[in-house]
């Protein structure tokens, strides 16, 4: 029964006589909200606009310049062509020549792999991390949970973006569809992993009392 209800339920089974709200022997139980599809929609693409927003500054330092060299291809005897780089500014007006332009650029790898491990380190050290949420989850005020309500570890939150990153989107996202159909609004990601997104702002903690 426990696996049916909400983070913080799961204690032991209620006695015959039910519960009242007055009595002793209380029992708290913390009542999480499953965030929908469309809540989890939003608060990605506000991640989404965050992190382009930091590779785009980061690319800039970090991706390496093109730098354009002119080589000079004289034209009037094609037999004894030389290729000569040269200073644009030094051709004489009377020179009879074609001037082709090479690209050239910086090694793109270690650049690359940086902006690469950019959305990683993003998902999985704020979900991992106090807040229990990236920050655009924070601003639509969700929370990512384990099955019991507690804080990731760095390895569950690094198994869950795996599988989102390489399962669930790229199989025509339908890894992130199930969040409008499972019974507890969990992508295929968060059965995996053993988690769940709820609804910080609906946490309430509800006293049940036995009655005697």
């Amino acid at each position: 029964m426990s696996n049916d209800l909400p983070p913080g339920w799961g204690g032991p089974a209620p006695s015959q006589t039910g519960y009242n709200t007055m009595g002793q022997g209380s029992l708290n139980r913390p009542i999480w909200i499953y965030a929908g599809f469309w809540w989890r929609v939003w608060a990605f693409l506000i991640d989404a606009v965050l992190l382009s927003m930091v590779e785009g500054v980061l690319g800039f330092f970090l991706l390496p310049h093109m730098t354009v060299e002119w080589e000079e291809t004289p034209i009037p005897d094609a037999s004894g062509q030389t290729m000569d780089v040269v200073d644009i500014s030094s051709i004489q007006p009377d020179t009879v020549s074609v001037l082709i332009p090479h690209i050239h650029t910086g090694d793109w790898h270690a650049a690359s792999i940086i902006l690469a491990c950019i959305p990683a380190l993003y998902f999985i050290l704020f979900e991992a991390s106090s807040y229990r949420a990236t920050p655009g989850k924070r601003l639509c005020n969700l929370e990512v949970l384990t099955l019991q309500g507690e804080q990731l570890s760095l390895a569950r939150a690094a198994l869950r973006f795996a599988i989102k990153a390489f399962i669930s989107f790229p199989f025509v996202y339908i890894g992130v569809l199930m969040v409008a159909f499972t019974r507890h609004k969990q992508a295929l990601h968060d059965l995996i992993a053993g988690t769940l997104v709820v609804r910080a702002e609906n946490k309430q903690t509800v006293t049940f009392e036995r009655r005697f």
